[in-house]
């Protein structure tokens, strides 16, 4: 994902890229860049004063620890790592007002489908009862080819080859891409998000029912309680979820007052995300604007 944002970057005029953080300097990419654009030391790309951090790491608390480190050098940050930023979207958001940056991760969630935003719409619009979506691109392809037949190694090599499984996909099958959604997604709806979260497992061995299966993760707020859950629903009525094919997902939000909000689109990806990432981007420049302006 990080190459597809390159690539886009590069070429537009509204941007310089002072710096590329990676784990390996000299590995050949499949974007074109001039090589001392690239870096594996965190303090010499902040040294070059950035005014905008994109994150885009895989590894969820080498994410967060860079995050926290260039808020606190006073750089706005959009992330796309949904792992580094639900490990406290709560202190991140307190740490960027607190040095005056903004944090933005609606890419962290949904991929393509604007899902944090409508979250935020309807939670503008009154109290959120709570909500429920198909979360992970990957699962959604692989339930799909396994309710045609393949095996569960095909449709696993299938993702893969469609560019949504990583080469380790265990945080898809296992539910911890979907169970830190969850967590975001809950913080954008309650304010805070669940300490514990039940996971279904999807493997080999995983016995699906002759009904379409999604991966559907939710949380309510029952009592003053969150009760959060990833689950492989065979049970779904809901003609939005059972009408999502591929990698697509879809949210829905329940307001207390009866509402209800929707949204879908493309949940894996490269160019999906990529998208995603530009829009934070997009919002992000136009905050410094209006803030410029006010000076």
């Amino acid at each position: 994902m990080g190459g597809g944002l390159l690539s886009r970057l590069l070429p537009d005029d509204r941007f310089e890229v002072v710096g590329v953080l990676v784990r390996n300097p000299l590995k050949k990419r499949d974007v074109s860049a001039p090589a001392e654009l690239f870096t594996n030391d965190v303090e010499a790309l902040l040294a070059k004063k950035p005014d905008l951090v994109l994150e885009a790491l895989s590894e969820g608390e080498a994410g967060h620890a860079l995050i926290r480190r260039a808020l606190e050098a006073g750089c706005d940050v959009v992330s796309a790592n949904k792992q580094a930023v639900a490990r406290d979207p709560k202190g991140l958001q307190a740490l960027a007002d607190a040095n005056g940056c903004r944090v933005a991760w609606s890419a962290s969630v949904g991929g393509g489908s604007p899902m944090i935003e409508t979250l935020r719409a309807a939670r503008a619009a009154g109290p959120v009862a709570g909500f429920e979506a198909v979360l992970n691109g990957t699962v959604n392809f692989m339930l799909q080819r396994l309710g045609e037949g393949a095996t569960f190694s095909d449709a696993l090599a299938d993702a893969r080859a469609a560019g949504f499984a990583e080469e380790d996909p265990s945080s898809d099958l296992e539910g911890f891409d979907a169970a830190a959604k969850v967590k975001l997604l809950s913080f954008e709806a309650f304010g805070r998000s669940p300490d514990d979260l039940p996971r279904d497992v999807l493997a080999a061995e995983t016995v699906l029912g002759d009904r379409p299966v999604r991966q559907i993760g939710a949380c309510f707020e029952r009592d003053g309680e969150l009760d959060p859950y990833v689950r492989l629903d065979g049970e779904l009525e809901d003609a939005l979820f059972l009408s999502l094919n591929g990698e697509r997902n879809a949210l829905k939000v329940y307001g207390q007052d009866g509402r209800v909000w929707t949204c879908k689109g493309r949940g894996a990806g490269r160019w999906a995300t990529t998208e995603s990432v530009l829009a934070d981007v997009a919002d992000v420049m136009r905050a410094r604007r209006a803030a410029a302006e006010l000076v």
